[in-house]
């Protein structure tokens, strides 16, 4: 783990999470279909071959090993990967059991809480031209349900082949620019790590895609 990260752990970040998660994919590949984590062909999505789940798992995989290596351990790090890890877990089970939507939401508020009660949240707000302050105790709602729409957007993206995984490498590879260019090094790597994983679990979700992130991948 790095105390300092810079640019280059950015650089190095994306490609080791990028390696592990291509390695990592078969081996979930083999997890979903020995469990029946299998996604059917159906009218919301474009496939038309049974397609293992749980791609999302070697995502998650990636990140937490390249988050450990790269990212600084601190308090907020900590948080970060516990709320991924649990989001996934979440994932996961609705993958094999598809949990109705009570359970799942709970779950998704869950996860998001712990790096929201950790201080990572959205405090300001900025409108263009308009207006610009702190949101107060709102910052712990609107943190919470802007997340939890972004998980289920990725999740609703999903039956398409690569879709989801394709917007993610590029909304992580954005992110990581803008925070490296605003010297926010450490959200710059945690992007980047994510965009890598996202990347290497893509060569297997390319059409014709061997495996989709289903919900264990969302978060």
């Amino acid at each position: 783990m790095t105390d300092s990260p810079d640019n280059l752990d950015a650089v190095l970040a994306f490609v080791v999470a990028a390696v592990l998660a291509l390695l990592l994919v078969p081996v979930a590949e083999s997890i979903a279909r020995r469990i029946g984590a299998i996604d059917l062909p159906s009218s919301r999505g474009l496939h038309d071959i049974p397609t293992p789940r749980l791609g999302g798992l070697a995502i998650l995989v990636a990140v937490l090993v390249t988050g450990a290596i790269f990212l600084p351990w601190d308090s907020e790090t900590r948080a970060i990967l516990a709320g991924a890890a649990v989001i996934t877990a979440v994932g996961a089970v609705d993958d094999v059991y598809e949990l109705s939507a009570a359970p799942k939401l709970i779950g998704q508020i869950g996860a998001t809480l712990i790096p929201v009660l950790a201080g990572l949240r959205v405090e300001d707000v900025t409108i263009p031209f308009l207006w610009h302050g702190s949101l107060g105790w709102l910052s712990y709602p609107v943190t919470v349900i802007g997340v939890v729409a972004i998980i289920n957007m990725v999740n609703f993206i999903d039956g398409i082949d690569g879709l989801a995984s394709g917007v993610c490498v590029i909304a992580g590879v954005s992110f990581a620019i803008i925070a490296l260019s605003l010297d926010r090094d450490a959200a710059g790597v945690l992007a980047a790590l994510t965009a890598g994983a996202a990347l290497g679990f893509l060569r297997h979700g390319f059409p014709p895609a061997s495996s989709f992130m289903g919900d264990t991948g969302s978060g």
